[in-house]
């Protein structure tokens, strides 16, 4: 079909398998790694499966990457996908689906992360003592 445009976009969300693995491809930095997507239902056994995507993410936000994804993190992710096929030794064919990240999200941390030398805004962070609090305490 002549003038037809076919994109090959997909958005996905999931949890980064391994850390961030950085390469270099020409004069090109690439953040490489592997998001689990949990398939939408489950089996006869009511446990749900998963599928891996290997991800890719071009250039300097590759840096971000490296610096912010890890083991573990649920991330979004869109982009460019494609099949990746080959055999393996056993001469059978195999195959994963890869993506090329246009656009992600930073992952959300449940905790704040803080270097030593940040103090604590709660003036009860280092004490184990507890408090009590009575009925007549209550202003209502």
């Amino acid at each position: 079909m002549i003038g037809e445009i076919i994109m090959r976009i997909m958005s996905i969300t999931g949890n980064v398998g391994k850390d961030p693995q950085a390469r270099q491809v020409g004069n090109n930095q690439v953040a490489d790694f592997t998001v689990a997507v949990r398939q939408k239902r489950p089996d006869r056994n009511g446990n749900y499966g998963v599928d891996w995507v290997r991800c890719s993410v071009f250039g300097k936000r590759s840096d971000t990457i490296m610096k912010y994804f890890h083991q573990g993190d649920n991330v979004a992710l869109s982009g460019q996908w494609s099949i990746n096929q080959w055999t393996n030794q056993q001469g059978e064919p195999q195959f994963s689906l890869e993506l090329s990240v246009n656009d992600f999200d930073l992952p959300h941390r449940s905790k704040p992360e803080r270097s030593n030398n940040q103090r604590s805004n709660d003036p009860f962070a280092s004490s184990n003592d507890s408090i009590e609090i009575t009925d007549e305490d209550m202003p209502f």
